[in-house]
């Protein structure tokens, strides 16, 4: 029986991009994945489907080819963090799954920044604006990172922390993971909040 692949891609950058997956993605039949993942692979000429917000009919093309053709499916990062595969995992047993972890961006962002995060609350912005449980978790985390995006900007939510009460933390701010855009920001939250920041960011917030 043939196997879903969950390929995770790492950030963006080939450079981090594991030689496994590479090898799996040539093997497939057919590439499932983003608009940047596919992009990442256009020297292949498999069948490409590009993943849009109507994740169902993803989920039937595969539900009703995957015993005949070998599909791999891109995730940006590590599958294990917010990726399609918890989605999948609904309609798919564990035997028919097959996951290859990536380099995610959170993970990068850290070794960019020289931190440890074994001890950092993780989660994502991305969709969710609520404000109060951000405040909540900055205000009794002593390090929380999370994934952004230009609804909630880096620069506001740093000048919302700041409105609120929330005093000698630092954030630190990169954007453009991987890519020759790179940027690395470490500075106070007032300080950050006068700045402009790419859609593409991790943020981490600790005690200054």
């Amino acid at each position: 029986m043939n196997k879903i692949h969950i390929l995770g891609i790492g950030p963006g950058s080939r450079d981090y991009l594991l030689p496994i997956t590479e090898r799996v993605v040539s093997e497939a039949n057919v590439i499932i994945g983003g608009s940047r993942a596919l992009e990442l692979f256009k020297k292949y000429k498999q069948e490409k489907i590009l993943i849009t917000v109507d994740l169902a009919k993803i989920k039937d093309y595969i539900k009703e080819n995957y015993q005949t053709k070998k599909i791999a499916v891109l995730v940006s990062g590590d599958p294990g963090l917010y990726s399609i595969l918890n989605y999948l995992k609904r309609f798919f047993s564990k035997s028919e799954l097959e996951v290859i972890p990536g380099i995610s961006a959170m993970q990068l962002a850290f070794a960019k920044a020289k931190l440890i995060w074994q001890d950092a609350y993780i989660t994502s912005l991305h969709g969710n604006r609520d404000k109060k449980a951000l405040l909540e978790l900055v205000s009794t985390k002593d390090k929380v990172a999370f994934f952004t995006d230009n609804k909630f900007p880096p620069n506001e939510i740093a000048e919302f922390l700041v409105e609120n009460g929330v005093k000698n933390k630092i954030g630190i701010v990169v954007e453009n993971l991987s890519y020759e855009s790179e940027r690395i920001v470490e500075a106070s939250l007032e300080e950050l909040s006068k700045q402009k920041f790419a859609k593409l960011t991790v943020m981490v917030i600790y005690n200054g």
